[in-house]
């Protein structure tokens, strides 16, 4: 019982101390951090992390410094955060965006296998994915990886939204392909309603909701039954 008292001590006392060192950081720490990330400018970051200011530390918009780094393109300071041992590849910023969310949208492909071949980023989790991402803007390649790495096809985002929905908005036929090639299910509904025939005409693709009403004639042997309400006003 002592030995147990003892060790719940020091374990307090340790984080005490990183609280502690994390408190330390300023806020104009912080704010330079996040003008190197944004600026590529890698001697910055380094002399920053050797006073002892986290990787991990956010802006004064809740964003983590990789997020930054890859949003704005700075290849360098990117790389440098990626070896730094202490890394949190997950860390998001306030709306659920992952560093692999943001290479993914980028179409970044080798960056993309990096976090995932070597810092370990996860590639799902709950509400918006890379994937969903990928497929925002037609990156086919970053998506078959993705996929081949195990996305899931139908992930749902909070508003069930399917990575299926995205591809039908950015309009890349061939990834759309890919997508129902590989599974994705041209039945799921958002929280409108709305399935990925009816995004395609929201977003005025006709031939695109044309080949999906066809590919549902052939598997369920009768006619889309449209939207479960009316379609809004179509997207310019």
């Amino acid at each position: 019982m002592y030995f147990l008292k003892k060790c719940s001590l020091v374990f307090g006392l340790l984080l005490t101390v990183a609280a502690f060192k994390v408190g330390a950081q300023t806020t104009s720490q912080a704010e330079d951090f996040a003008k190197a990330a944004k600026f590529d400018d890698v001697s910055e970051v380094k002399s920053l992390i050797s006073k002892g200011v986290s990787p991990n530390i956010v802006d004064s918009k809740g964003n983590p410094m990789l997020v930054l780094a890859i949003k704005d393109r700075s290849t360098k300071v990117t790389e440098v955060l990626l070896q730094n041992r202490n890394i949190d590849v997950d860390l998001s910023n306030k709306y659920g965006e992952t560093p692999l969310m943001m290479a993914s949208i980028e179409g970044d492909l080798p960056l993309v296998k990096t976090l995932v071949l070597q810092n370990k980023a996860r590639i799902d989790h709950i509400g918006w994915t890379p994937l969903h991402y990928a497929c925002a803007k037609g990156n086919l390649d970053v998506a078959k990886f993705l996929v081949a790495n195990g996305a899931v096809v139908d992930s749902n985002a909070l508003n069930g939204t399917t990575p299926l929905m995205m591809a039908v908005q950015s309009g890349n036929e061939d990834l759309i392909r890919f997508l129902l090639e590989n599974g994705a299910d041209i039945r799921l509904r958002n929280t409108q309603g709305f399935s990925a025939i009816d995004i395609a005409e929201i977003y005025d693709k006709p031939w695109i909701a044309d080949g999906l009403k066809s590919r549902w004639q052939r598997l369920y042997k009768q006619p889309y039954p449209g939207p479960l309400k009316a379609l809004p006003t179509k997207a310019t």
